[in-house]
């Protein structure tokens, strides 16, 4: 694929600009053109993640040109993931400051917790994707971060799309892309214990 690196993000960044201009023309500036944005950049951002998310289980499970490319890419998968999760973070923000209610009558502060948290992962998992702060941490620090962060921020994303699935069948696609993404993560552990462990010699 000729797609790679730098070019996924800079097609990330166009895609989102894209359908800001695209919204704004359809709704001008209202609350259901924020609204529209908060809902698009957060199914960009889930599509990006799970890619990520995915990318060695799959490259593991299923080796191919496409999972190869995955995983290859996985680094710059992940930087679009975070642009496009501050970019939604954005548009919340706007929601709240120029369309608080209902927004902020329903905002509870588990959710700020919890989702501020996700975006701490978030900004210290895009830091140390470069380089010398990877250097600096030490790898055992990065796999424990990376790890930690990212099963982290899709328990955010389950915990959002799986009660909407409940409600609303136009989640149920997306909760079960986050389910399918965990048994793969899962699939290739088993696999990895299994080869470690080799076959059984017998007396």
């Amino acid at each position: 694929m000729r797609i790679r690196g730098w070019t996924i993000t800079g097609i990330t960044a166009a895609l989102l600009a894209a359908i800001v201009l695209v919204t704004w023309s359809t709704h001008g500036f209202t609350e259901e053109f924020v609204r529209v944005n908060v809902r698009a950049t957060a199914r960009v951002s889930v599509t990006l993640f799970l890619l990520a998310f995915s990318a060695s289980s799959l490259r593991a499970l299923y080796p191919s040109q496409a999972t190869n490319w995955l995983l290859q890419n996985r680094r710059y998968l992940g930087v679009s993931f975070a642009l496009s999760h501050f970019v939604h973070l954005g548009v919340l923000l706007l929601l709240g400051m120029r369309f608080p209610h209902p927004f902020l009558d329903d905002l509870a502060p588990i959710t700020l917790i919890g989702g501020g948290l996700a975006y701490v992962f978030i900004t210290l998992m895009t830091v140390t994707s470069f380089a010398a702060p990877r250097h600096l941490i030490g790898e055992r620090a990065w796999k424990i971060l990376h790890t930690t962060g990212s099963y982290y921020v899709w328990l955010i994303f389950f915990n959002s799309y799986a009660p909407r699935a409940v409600q609303d069948a136009a989640y149920v696609p997306l909760a079960l892309a986050l389910l399918a993404a965990l048994a793969l993560r899962i699939a290739r552990r088993i696999r990895l214990r299994t080869a470690a462990a080799g076959p059984k010699v017998t007396a």
